[in-house]
């Protein structure tokens, strides 16, 4: 095995201040660094669409399943969560060492399997094994491709790039509540209907077996796209030197990671429960809870992903050594208002109309969030630092939101009716807490300005 010391894995970044060394285009032309782009943007749409479907089915996977608010919380956060993130960590030092294009099409082809065979769970036992499944799939995507993004394009345009494969996320919360509104209520019409090799199927579970068996070709597209070559000199790293390298950058990273991890707090509360807050609370359809809010995350969604990217690398190349975590504070104090006060309108489109601003900021965040903790890193790790800033983001928002509003509605209401109120005071409680922590992390690093030194 062939490992590199903490000193030169510095120096292949040449300095934590200085961007990592880039292999230019790799020999490949911009047009098809743009086409990868929008191969990964459309797995992580997949992935997103796969992961959110459940909310949707809040009510009759209750209803048939006989649980409460806080044990499909779980279903829908920790079982993904926990496992998404504890595998992340091992599967990103794979992809520090071995093909990402690779890792990242078996975990398309993984995830889309165990969505798919959700709808053959017979027992909230085995619909929780599956959902780790999913979550076991969808933990190879992101460090993955936030590395070889780093690969195809230079640090100055990486934040648009990455803005836009994490406009997957956001255009696949949009689609799943779109797709998901208009296949349930096909679904819901048809009564029984026969999966071959699966058997038949009716209700929530077909919507689970379609859905995943519709992200499946995303594996094909996969086989497009080429391993972006390493960096002259890369050398894989051990454990204990990215452990080391961490520590000693530990004020670069933390309020990074804490910050933005805070965020996705209200992020997956809004995205899990919304489409029940608008059931019970302004007695909207499923379908009809569907459209409305799938517009409003593509809408608000695709236009934040393309902003955020946007001036951060236009500021960037302006001169602004701090464009980055600039644009990522601005979008933390965007986010402040619009959960708490979303669940207090008189209307659903009202409530869509506010929440549009945190779909809008949040997404606007992720490309300056993702870029700059690529832009630090040495590239033997970019990978596993990846997967940690995943993991910020997944086990604190994925766990944390849902089961907030879910254990809030259950235990401190006691009424599922006053799910709004259970979402207000999430937001409450997270946003404050997260606009403060990326404020820290922007005063940091003009406390100690990026240099070739540092």
């Amino acid at each position: 095995m062939n490992h590199v010391t903490t000193s030169t894995a510095t120096t292949a970044a040449s300095s934590p201040g200085t961007p990592p060394s880039h292999p230019a285009t790799g020999g490949f032309k911009a047009t098809y660094a743009w086409f990868v782009v929008a191969v990964l943007a459309l797995a992580n749409c997949v992935s997103f669409i796969d992961r959110l479907i459940l909310s949707l089915l809040v009510q009759p996977i209750k209803a048939e399943l006989s649980i409460s608010d806080t044990a499909f919380s779980l279903l829908a956060g920790a079982a993904f969560a926990i496992f998404y993130c504890g595998m992340g960590l091992i599967i990103a030092r794979w992809a520090d060492r071995y093909s990402r294009k690779w890792i990242i099409t078996s975990g398309v082809t993984l995830w889309c399997v165990m969505t798919a065979l959700s709808g053959t769970a017979r027992s909230y036992t085995q619909l929780f094994l599956f959902r780790i499944g999913v979550g076991v799939g969808e933990a190879t995507l992101s460090p993955s491709a936030y590395s070889m993004l780093a690969g195809y394009f230079p640090p100055r345009r990486l934040a648009l790039a990455i803005g836009l494969f994490s406009a997957g996320v956001t255009a696949g919360t949009g689609i799943a509540y779109l797709l998901g509104g208009a296949v349930i209520g096909w679904v819901f019409a048809q009564g029984e209907v026969a999966v071959p090799e699966l058997g038949e199927f009716a209700g929530w579970r077909l919507v689970m077996v379609l859905i995943g068996l519709l992200g499946l070709p995303v594996a094909l597209l996969m086989l497009l796209v080429r391993e972006p070559p390493r960096a002259a000199g890369f050398a894989r790293t051990s454990r204990s030197e990215v452990w080391r390298y961490f520590r000693k950058h530990l004020p670069r990273y933390a309020y990074v990671f804490a910050g933005y991890g805070t965020t996705s707090i209200t992020a997956f509360a809004v995205m899990t429960w919304t489409p029940a807050l608008y059931q019970r609370q302004y007695g909207a359809s499923i379908p009809e809870a569907a459209t409305v809010l799938g517009t409003v995350a593509l809408l608000g969604g695709l236009l934040g992903a393309f902003s955020g990217g946007w001036l951060s690398d236009r500021l960037e190349s302006r001169g602004d050594t701090h464009a980055k975590l600039r644009v990522l504070c601005g979008c933390g104090l965007g986010l402040l208002f619009p959960g708490i006060v979303a669940p207090f309108m008189p209307s659903m489109h009202a409530h869509a109309g506010v929440i549009f601003f945190m779909f809008f900021f949040g997404s606007a965040a992720t490309g300056p969030a993702g870029a700059y903790v690529q832009s630090i890193t040495p590239e033997p790790m970019r990978a596993q630092f990846g997967a940690a800033y995943q993991l910020s983001l997944v086990l604190v928002g994925a766990t944390i939101g849902p089961f907030m509003v879910g254990f809030m509605t259950d235990f401190l209401f006691a009424d599922e009716q006053k799910i709004g109120l259970s979402m207000s005071l999430t937001s409450l409680l997270a946003n404050p807490l997260a606009a403060w922590l990326l404020w820290q992390a922007f005063r940091q690093t003009r406390a100690q300005p990026l240099s070739a030194n540092s």
